[in-house]
């Protein structure tokens, strides 16, 4: 067998050390993982791949102390409330009693009363005879339909102007449907609220849902029709106009069309970072001549503030970035919490093929993996190969929304 170098010997036990930290993380054992990181830097203080894990740990540890304090803050949270809950409860069990014992008091007072009376009666020789007592009777049954007879035309009168309220919108919805209405048709608006008993808030309300619904309705037929395009901008503030739209509302739908504006007249955007300037001068070369729109940079630092402000189709970046101040890891992970960014493809590339190093990336979401050095043609499936599911994707959860 061929005796192992001392360069040799040193891979092999930060190899061993590498994928116990792997096994550690999975674990959840942060503090044993980063006591395996300092051993690594103290047998090989240059190796690229300790560094990535000791950054990778370091925002690991920031995030479980993170989770730590939240934890603690909920548990004391849950504390309090439950503290009030029994507060709660023991005040309110106080008052049931004392009610309770007022009401045994009322009851006792009024038995004593009632037995006070007879007494006079019987002294006075006076007795109530049974036609009185079924006189009052009578009297007490006839109270008791009267108050359920009540009740039951105040239900009666809640449906009548639930009806009333339907009735209205309805009407409301017809005459915004060719948009904002005419003065006979507030004159004629205005009579039949007031002959169907609607308030001014109810009229606001409801005619703020028939605008939107309105709205809503002419933007999807507008879509649909051709009749807002890309050539026929103008027509979208034309429509928010016509019904009387602010800007503010709708922004989801109308998000939604102007992207699909945007990704019919521009090519897709891609991002990518390398700390290899003559790298990343061939990829994009390479890939504006394919028809993509690049933004190249060459630290993660730079690539994240334009990501703060901007939103790419696709993302590249190399793992190992010894000129930013974060890793291809940690560059991964920030960009994931940004909201609009959750989703985006994200490709990996590394000039080492290392399972646990990819396994890593896989773990934290990348999209795909890519090995230096790659073809133009492999590097170009794999875009467009990203693209067109990110893209059905898209188009699956909008019409799951529609």
């Amino acid at each position: 067998m061929t005796e192992l170098t001392p360069r040799d010997d040193i891979k092999k036990r930060i190899s061993e050390i590498l994928k116990r930290v792997d096994r550690l993380i999975r674990a959840g054992e942060i503090d044993q993982a980063m006591r395996e990181i300092i051993q690594a830097k103290e047998i090989d203080p240059r190796n690229v791949y300790i560094f990535a894990y000791a950054e990778r740990l370091s925002y690991l540890k920031q995030e479980h102390d993170h989770h730590q304090e939240e934890e603690q803050t909920r548990k004391q949270a849950e504390e309090a409330a439950r503290k009030r809950d029994e507060e709660l409860r023991r005040r309110r069990e106080d008052e049931e009693e004392r009610q309770q014992t007022l009401l045994e008091q009322r009851k006792r007072e009024q038995d004593e009363r009632i037995k006070g009376k007879l007494k006079e009666k019987e002294r006075a020789e006076q007795a109530v005879s049974l036609e009185q007592l079924e006189e009052q009777l009578r009297a007490a049954e006839e109270e008791l339909q009267q108050q359920e007879q009540a009740e039951e035309k105040s239900k009666e009168g809640l449906a009548a102007h639930a009806d009333a309220l339907a009735r209205y919108k309805g009407e409301l919805v017809r005459v915004w449907q060719d948009g904002a209405t005419t003065p006979i048709e507030e004159s004629d608006l205005k009579e039949l609220r007031w002959n169907l008993g609607i308030s001014i808030e109810e009229h606001s309300k409801l005619t703020k849902e028939a605008q939107r619904e309105c709205y809503l309705n002419a933007f999807k037929e507008a879509w649909s029709s051709g009749s807002i395009t890309p050539e026929r901008a103008n027509e979208l503030s034309d429509l928010r106009k016509r019904f009387k739209i602010s800007p503010e509302e709708f922004d989801s739908i109308e998000a939604e069309i102007l992207w699909r504006i945007r990704t019919s007249l521009q090519p897709p955007t891609v991002v990518l970072v390398d700390d290899d300037v003559r790298l990343l001068e061939v990829v994009t070369q390479t890939l504006q001549e394919a028809g993509y729109n690049m933004k190249a940079f060459s630290t993660s630092d730079d690539a994240y503030r334009y990501l703060k402000e901007n939103t790419p189709d696709l993302i590249i970046s190399d793992i190992n970035l010894e000129t930013s101040t974060m890793g291809g890891f940690t560059f991964l992970e920030k960009t994931r919490e940004i909201d609009r960014l959750q989703e985006i493809p994200f490709i990996f590339l590394s000039g080492l093929t290392d399972e646990v190093l990819i396994r890593t990336g896989k773990e934290l979401g990348v999209d795909d993996y890519m090995t230096k050095p790659f073809s133009d043609e492999t590097l170009l499936a794999t875009i467009k190969g990203k693209l067109k599911r990110f893209r059905k994707l898209r188009e699956a959860r909008q019409k799951k929304k529609g």
